[in-house]
């Protein structure tokens, strides 16, 4: 996981009564607001079935136009540009796994959008990409067809305030798709605060690092939390209704398993510290470890034979340790964390390439001995490390 930093920037306005369009320095499309969500149109055939085009015996038609949606203008507070943009998810699931139509539109200042019978293959494969990633019960019937709702998200190019339409439905037969997606997973709690981001909201849960190997589902992450802390596992970001995995403790139970379900427990924290999340989905268990990081190598004092413990600064979430080096290589390392995970010493260490993780990184060189100098490094999938 990434910590992310955000600069908070305030203004504020006091006793503005009037403002003229010849103030070249006030921007009041900053504050644009729609009043309104668009009306999309049902075009004239909502059922499209996607033929591919097979050499020498069928002509296919995916870069036929399907259909042509429109809709009603959006008008917004100060009358600056809308921008447009069509969704497609399939019915039912309160497009949680939505896609524009075509994929990665930007939107358009446009009140039509033409979509080719190919498009709308691309995006129904996506979809359903999502919905088995997600583990949802829904799923795309590419042999009979599925219903799918369409809806336009209008925005303000310039304040980002959004409104949809009411979505229309429409069905699609078409042909699968084997796509390569990497699986996710999140975490939502109290320690989001930590990240800059509001405690226990769904909608910006935090990225875990994917470690399976494209088959399973385990993921793993470093988190800084305190014994008060308490968290849950999510598959999406959306809203708590929406989500499609919801997963914690069974019962409140914290002996590392883990049930899909509204009803599951928080996963607790014992005590302040860095912990190591690993978490498997496919077999629904968890690891919690708190970490103990320390330095090792030829530059300090017991060599390569076992590490000098660092000590852990919870307020600005880095481990340090004050040692007097020699000159020579040196790593950052967990052996504790390796063993018990991996039942071996070096899959959690750090090197030159700043990753801690286990990639082979190269030991940091000391070129002369230094005396009492303070090390420190801090860890969130990527380490930056002061001190030498």
């Amino acid at each position: 996981m990434r910590k992310v930093k955000y600069i908070l920037v305030a203004l504020l306005a006091v006793g503005l009564w009037s403002c003229s369009d010849d103030d070249a320095d006030l921007n009041i499309l900053g504050g644009e607001t729609l009043n309104s969500a668009a009306t999309l149109n049902t075009p004239d055939v909502t059922s499209f079935e996607v033929i591919e085009t097979v050499d020498g015996s069928v002509d296919g038609n995916e870069d036929t136009e399907a259909a042509q949606f429109s809709w009603s203008q959006v008008e917004g507070s100060y009358n600056g540009a809308i921008l447009n943009t069509l969704q497609i998810d399939i019915a039912g699931n309160n497009f949680n796994t939505a896609t524009s139509l075509p994929l990665n539109s930007e939107g358009t200042v446009e009140l039509t959008q033409s979509v080719t019978f190919g498009q709308l293959n691309e995006a129904i494969n996506l979809i359903n990409d999502q919905l088995t990633t997600a583990g949802s019960p829904l799923s795309v019937d590419f042999a009979n067809g599925s219903e799918f709702e369409v809806r336009v998200m209008s925005a303000s190019q310039s304040s980002g305030d959004q409104a949809f339409s009411t979505p229309i439905t429409i069905t699609v037969k078409g042909i699968e798709q084997i796509i390569v997606a990497e699986p996710k997973l999140f975490i939502v709690g109290s320690i989001q605060g930590y990240y800059g981001v509001n405690n226990w909201t769904p909608t910006e849960a935090i990225e875990l690092r994917y470690i399976g190997d494209g088959t399973t589902r385990v993921f793993e992450g470093y988190i800084k939390a305190s014994a008060s802390d308490e968290f849950k596992l999510v598959s999406n970001q959306a809203a708590w209704d929406d989500l499609v995995g919801n997963y914690g403790t069974i019962g409140g139970v914290q002996d590392g398993n883990l049930e899909n379900s509204g009803a599951s427990g928080n996963i607790t924290v014992s005590e302040d510290g860095n912990y190591y999340l690993q978490v498997d989905i496919d077999n629904l268990t968890y690891r919690l470890i708190k970490m103990e990081w320390g330095v090792i190598g030829d530059a300090t004092p017991d060599g390569w034979t076992s590490e000098t413990a660092m000590t852990y600064n919870f307020d600005e979430n880095k481990w340090e340790v004050t040692i007097t080096l020699v000159a020579g290589p040196f790593k950052f390392r967990s052996v504790q964390l390796s063993q018990e995970i991996f039942g071996e010493d070096w899959k959690f260490n750090v090197g030159t390439g700043l990753t801690a993780w286990d990639t082979g990184d190269g030991n940091f060189e000391i070129a002369s001995d230094i005396d009492g100098v303070t090390v420190s490094f801090d860890v969130a999938g990527n380490a930056t490390v002061t001190g030498l």
